[in-house]
């Protein structure tokens, strides 16, 4: 019988300090965490289910040290002070449940249910499980042959096995043996809950340090931040159990289990049974069984979910009968095309309200962190982080991937404070910078009719709105992370301002000159709000430096400036 222990042996694809990519067993993974940049996979969407499989064991190899809030603060100060991680500590608790982490176990393989078959058919190919096998409706990750894949190695398997937990698609499954929710001989997706693996249900967020170290302590929250009860500690919570420490294997059957057991349950959640198949002889891993698992609804699992950012769904209120002031919470789920500095303010913008705060709650925990350590921005408690952003869009009611999504930004962790006035200076420059994007598309709309073209697609503003966002994004970036709490926040975001609006202007002005020459006479659109006017490109022109100075102000700050007055920060320096 073959084995692979994922506690000795190494699986799991990671950076070196020094940029050299090495492939770690668990215990390595903290054992080495002080030097290793970050996990990686065969995809980015690999990553976050295998991070949050080591904040399991960070959970429970501490589950022992639950107490008060305080408590909660001080140990997680005594470990995010420390050198590395406590090796006793965590080696105890792996050597705990060290055959529940055998890949390929008899009675408990890791994250699977044992003698899972089919009721009328063998078994599936490994395109059940791995996203970039090419497949006519889902050629999504493809860096394969069309010919597919015949088989992975144990360690590849492992990491498809937790990417298949986390976002499957939904629609039609093959029913096995031992499933009760089989309809003509096929097992649909759950209807009102989540069809999908749990992460394809909400817009993953975590945060990353300096080293994987940092990374896990950044995102080990350890009470719900949102109110500072005590009855509120997500860690060590009786009934809040990862796979490998419960006595049963996972039913053959689908569970309808409604909300997560806890913080630990969300980390890990079994939304799918799994067998892989082996070939012992060759040893690999040559197909599998999947089918329905452990389903929870979407809405109301705030408080064991703490990597997703939220909204009050006033739909979904309607369904439950649930009135205004009470509406269900739902994860708010990523917009593929848009980069992640677009979609900060559901991150940053504290609501406030007992259980309902809708930041994911790492942002809420680091800024209770920072609170309690007295905000020792003088110590660099936490300073610069990188916030990350990874999911997987889908469609056709959820049966195929749509797109992926995979981008972080470099952020001053002031910015996790609820009173920080320059969140809402940041947040004002994005949502400024998005009217007037829609300005600059207006003045291209007005240059194809002073053209004598009177297209009005909303293909072709979507595509001005992309390429201006494209232009700026590296400016954006950059601003984003150099903003930190020794600026003037408002001639800071001023002068942020005044860089889109000489941006947009330049753009407006290659429109221009691309323009084709029958743009200088003068055209009268159909319907043009109403009225029919003659447009021009003098006034194209003119209507946009309008708009651009309602929304943005008049530039303040000329262009070229000396070095006792140029932007503060100007020189790059992180």
């Amino acid at each position: 019988m073959c084995h692979f222990n994922l506690i000795r042996e190494p699986w799991i694809p990671c950076v070196a300090a020094d940029g050299e990519p090495i492939e770690l067993s668990l215990r390595e993974l903290f054992a080495q965490a002080t030097t290793i940049r970050g996990i990686t996979g065969d995809i980015p969407q690999q990553v976050m289910p295998m991070l949050r499989i080591a904040l399991v064991v960070l959970y429970g190899a501490y589950a022992d040290r639950r107490g008060d809030c305080d408590e909660m603060c001080e140990l997680w100060m005594e470990v995010w002070e420390s050198d590395g991680f406590d090796m006793a500590r965590i080696d105890a608790y792996l050597s705990r449940y060290e055959d529940r982490f055998d890949l390929l176990d008899e009675r408990r393989p890791f994250f699977q249910t044992p003698d899972l078959q089919y009721t009328a058919k063998d078994v599936d190919p490994l395109a059940a499980i791995i996203a970039d096998v090419p497949k006519a409706d889902r050629t999504l990750f493809s860096m394969r042959s069309g010919s597919g894949v015949a088989s992975v190695s144990f360690a590849e398997a492992a990491r498809w096995l937790a990417f298949v937990q986390a976002y499957d698609t939904a629609g039609i499954k093959s029913p096995v043996v031992g499933n009760t929710h089989v309809t003509n001989s096929k097992v649909y997706a759950p209807k009102g809950a989540v069809g999908t693996g749990w992460l394809g249900a909400i817009g993953g967020i975590f945060v990353e340090g300096d080293n994987l170290f940092q990374t896990l302590v950044l995102n080990w929250v350890l009470y719900d931040p949102s109110t500072g009860d005590d009855a509120d500690v997500l860690l060590g919570r009786d009934g809040d159990e990862a796979p490998w420490q419960k006595d049963d294997a996972p039913t053959t059957d689908m569970v309808l289990q409604g909300s997560f057991h806890g913080v630990v349950d969300a980390l890990t959640l079994q939304a799918r049974r799994v067998r892989l198949v082996v070939d012992e002889e060759h040893g690999r891993v040559t197909g599998c069984v999947v089918c329905y698992g452990d389903i929870v609804r979407a809405y109301d699992n705030n408080r064991s979910e703490q990597m997703t950012a939220w909204y009050l769904s006033a739909n979904q209120g309607k369904k439950l009968g649930r009135n205004d002031g009470n509406e269900p919470m739902m994860p708010r789920t990523h917009i593929a095309s848009r980069n992640l500095w677009r979609g900060l303010a559901p991150v940053l913008q504290a609501s406030g309200g007992r259980h309902r705060e809708l930041r994911p709650g790492v942002i809420g925990w680091l800024e209770e962190m920072q609170r309690y350590a007295g905000w020792r921005s003088d110590e660099h408690l936490l300073g610069r982080v990188t916030l990350h952003a990874q999911g997987m869009t889908y469609g056709t009611q959820s049966s195929i991937f749509d797109a992926s999504v995979d981008d972080s930004l470099r952020i001053d962790s002031v910015m996790f404070r609820h009173d920080y006035d320059g969140v809402k200076v940041l947040l004002e420059v994005i949502d400024k910078t998005e009217e007037s994007v829609r300005a600059l598309a207006d003045f291209v709309r007005n240059l194809h009719i002073a053209s004598g073209q009177c297209t009005n697609s909303q293909a072709a503003r979507d595509d001005v709105v992309e390429m201006a966002y494209a232009q700026m994004d590296a400016m954006f970036r950059d601003r984003i992370a150099r903003f930190t709490e020794d600026r003037d926040a408002e001639l800071y975001g001023k002068r942020w301002q005044d860089d889109v609006h000489r941006s947009l202007l330049a753009m407006a002005q290659r429109y221009l000159d691309q323009s084709p020459v029958q743009a200088f006479g003068v055209h009268i659109p159909d319907n043009r709000g109403g009225k029919d006017s003659p447009m021009t490109s003098g006034r194209a022109l003119l209507e946009l430096r309008g708009a651009l100075n309602g929304i943005l102000g008049a530039i303040a700050v000329p262009e070229t400036v000396s070095d006792d007055n140029k932007l503060e920060g100007d020189d790059n320096g992180q």
